[in-house]
């Protein structure tokens, strides 16, 4: 029987093979967080003929060690970095043959994440003026007759009976606002339940004439003064400001019979171009000697003292005067009479549209509807916010410095800013003080960085009687000893605000941007002292914030590096004109408890656990109002103020407050210029300016200019 027998089989042959190390991993995005950074890559073209067992990342700053981080795959995270620190990181690849080359270079710089406030933080804005003179007020002691003779600069409320009571008539300015023929002069008694705004309407400030006798004038819109139409029927006036018809004003004396007598008229005029204002005695006034009569609600000037109206003064239920804090010395009134107004936008309409057609298609869902508070403005404004988070955050190394919600806050209160009190030259009562608020979120091509702002066009002006014309001894303007600052006029401000953490520096000077500022100005001297570059001298030699009223925020400290406060040049709310004329500026913090007529007031801390958000420095640090001594109990009381004036508590971020510095000594000045000072900003920035694009660039009128602004041209 025969055997099946299979073929034989070859001989095998040994293959052996190289293992190299991996080549380059792909770099890809990076991403940070508070201390680390993560860095994602693609695997290598070669892995070197072994499985990668490895990926690790280094990060360099400097000469200082690497950082790494090692994962399986990516992304991988580096932890231990320092915040706001540049770095490079590269990723490399091992095998069994050891580590390849490193992949090409991404820059991170981490920096702690957008805060996430604890519930209990309520972001709120003050009321603005229009809301808070609403309020209702009750006086705090009995209205009370003035029986001494009509002062100048006094306030007072005019009644036609001797005995204060509810139903007394008391001269009132009308409501309704007329450029060409002014305001009525009205009569109205003071009901239960009576608001500031119908205590302010009927207050008149008598303010001493060229004749010897008083002019008088509007408080809640002091640019009018009392005047006599055609039939001798008074009105209130525009004195002092642009007018569509300039008229003039009357000038009164009160006698032993508590008369009010007709004095002189003077014409009111103003050149057009340099918009100098003259007052003419008008020769042909023929109503002089005549008496103010009041019947069934009208003022006029009669012939007959026998019709004269008794009328009888009662002082300013409000005190509405400088208070100690803002002038500790008593400075004298000074006697130079006031500068020409300025006049900058020639009209708000057009204005207001350039800034629509502008803003480029990106953001312009956030202006398009409409100046002012705007619900679809507002619903687009939030959403792009919440993209911007994301966008920051997610794709390019950084963060949000505070939570959306503040943001938003702050957003809100500016738009809801509306012009209540013809205090400004320029100004139309019940216009938007702040039209548009946006936000814009711009790369940096170089770096791959978004850099976010808040954009705010504004006009530099508060929405109350600003106070201009009872500051003892404003900044001159021009050639000091021939004017003073006492007008007002809108200005034409696009202000950015860095919503991105920069981080903050640790010295004044490590804003080394910062070249020109209050101490470089007077080559670090007050006479002979020498001065410290401090967090009062190191600071911008202009505005260095925005308020919630859409005004800017100046340094505590003058530009002759003295605190504002101790020259008498400020108003009651902490501001004044400087000396080129513009809008107001404010140096001090003008909260005064018990009166509800500031920037910000007691009404606005009911119900919160937190003061209110009133500002922000350019630096993009948010400004909250004050703690009070009854406010023991809100987030962050105990959390004690750095030498900035700032604090962190309760996840809401760094964050500066307004606050008393007490007994303060300038140094350069004697003894008795020690007092109080009351606080926005002390002045020098803590946050990081240095790497802030465009800086500082409202001074750019033209949004074409400045893609961070949300143009259409990059810069």
């Amino acid at each position: 029987m025969l055997s099946a027998c299979g073929g034989g089989g070859g001989s095998s042959t040994a293959v052996t093979t190289t293992v190299t190390a991996p080549g380059a991993p792909t770099i890809g995005a990076a991403a940070t967080g508070s201390a680390q950074a993560s860095i994602a890559f693609s695997a290598p073209a070669s892995t070197g003929g072994a499985s990668i067992s490895a990926y690790t990342a280094s990060c360099l700053t400097g000469s200082s060690p690497a950082v790494t981080g090692t994962s399986g795959s990516s992304p991988i995270v580096v932890t231990g970095l320092t915040n706001s620190s540049a770095y490079v990181c590269s990723v490399t690849a091992t095998n069994s043959a050891g580590t390849g080359v490193a992949s090409a270079t991404v820059g991170v710089t981490p920096v702690s994440a957008t805060p996430v406030a604890s519930a209990t933080v309520i972001y709120s804005a003050p009321a603005p003026f229009v809301t808070a003179v609403a309020v209702a007020y009750t006086p705090t002691t009995a209205l009370a007759r003035d029986t001494g003779a009509m002062a100048t600069r006094s306030r007072y409320m005019i009644s036609d009976t001797a005995t204060a009571a509810p139903t007394s008539n008391y001269l009132t300015i009308g409501s309704i606002y007329s450029s060409a023929t002014g305001y009525s002069v009205g009569s109205e008694t003071i009901g239960t339940g009576a608001s500031y705004k119908e205590y302010l309407s009927k207050l008149v400030q008598a303010v001493a004439a060229a004749d010897g006798n008083f002019r008088l004038d509007s408080h809640l819109h002091p640019n009018n003064s009392i005047d006599a139409d055609s039939t001798n029927t008074l009105k209130f006036r525009n004195n002092f400001g642009k007018a569509a018809t300039t008229y003039g004003y009357v000038t009164f004396a009160y006698d032993t019979s508590n008369r009010l007598q007709a004095k002189s008229r003077y014409t009111y005029a103003y050149n057009a171009t340099t918009f100098v204002g003259t007052y003419t005695l008008d020769s042909t006034f023929s109503a002089t000697g005549y008496y103010v009569n009041y019947a069934s609600g009208v003022y006029k000037l009669v012939a007959a003292s026998g019709s004269a109206t008794a009328f009888y003064l009662y002082s300013s239920p409000i005190d509405l005067g400088i208070p100690t804090f803002m002038d500790p010395k008593a400075t004298p009134f000074v006697t130079q009479g006031p500068a020409p107004f300025v006049n900058k936008v020639s009209s708000t309409a057009s204005m207001e549209a350039s800034i629509v057609a502008s803003v480029n298609s990106t953001y312009n869902n956030q202006v398009a509807a409409g100046p002012g508070t705007n619900a679809t403005t507002k619903t687009n404004a939030d959403a792009t916010l919440a993209a911007i988070k994301l966008a920051v955050e997610g794709n390019s190394s950084g963060s949000l410095r505070y939570a959306p919600a503040l943001y938003t806050a702050f957003r809100d209160g500016l738009l809801a800013n509306k012009l209540v009190s013809d205090s400004i030259s320029d100004g139309t009562p019940g216009q938007n003080m702040v039209p548009y608020v946006y936000f814009t979120n711009e790369k940096d091509t170089t770096t791959g960085i978004y850099h976010p702002f808040m954009v705010v066009v504004n006009y530099g002006n508060q929405s109350s009687p600003n106070g201009l014309k009872d500051i003892p001894s404003p900044p001159c303007a021009g050639a000091c000893g021939t004017a003073v600052t006492r007008f007002s006029n809108l200005e034409n401000y696009i202000t950015m605000i860095p919503m991105r953490n920069y981080g903050q520096v640790t010295l004044v000077t490590d804003n080394a941007i910062l070249t020109t500022n209050l101490w470089s100005d007077v080559s670090g001297k007050v006479g002979s002292a020498t001065l410290d570059k401090n967090v009062y001298t190191y600071a911008d030699i202009a505005d260095n914030g925005l308020l919630i009223d859409g005004s800017v925020m100046f340094p505590a400290f003058n530009n002759t590096l003295v605190p504002s406060h101790l020259r008498g040049e400020l108003s009651a709310g902490g501001c004044h004109v400087g000396q080129g004329g513009g809008g107001p500026h404010c140096h001090a913090d003008g909260y005064q408890s018990g009166q509800g007529l500031g920037l910000y007031n007691d009404a606005d801390y009911l119900s919160k656990t937190h003061p209110p958000l009133i500002g922000f420095g350019y630096d993009g640090i948010a400004l909250f109002a004050q703690y009070r001594s009854t406010d023991s109990a809100f987030l962050g009381y105990s959390t004690a103020l750095d030498d900035f004036g700032g604090h962190n508590h309760d996840s809401i971020g760094y964050h500066y407050h307004a606050h008393t510095v007490s007994n303060y000594q300038p140094v350069g000045l004697d003894s008795s210029y020690k007092s109080n000072m009351h606080l926005l900003m002390k002045g020098a920035y803590i946050g990081k300016v240095d790497t802030i694009p465009n800086f500082r660039s409202r001074i750019v009128k033209s949004l074409n200019t400045n893609k961070y602004m949300g143009g259409t041209v990059a810069p």
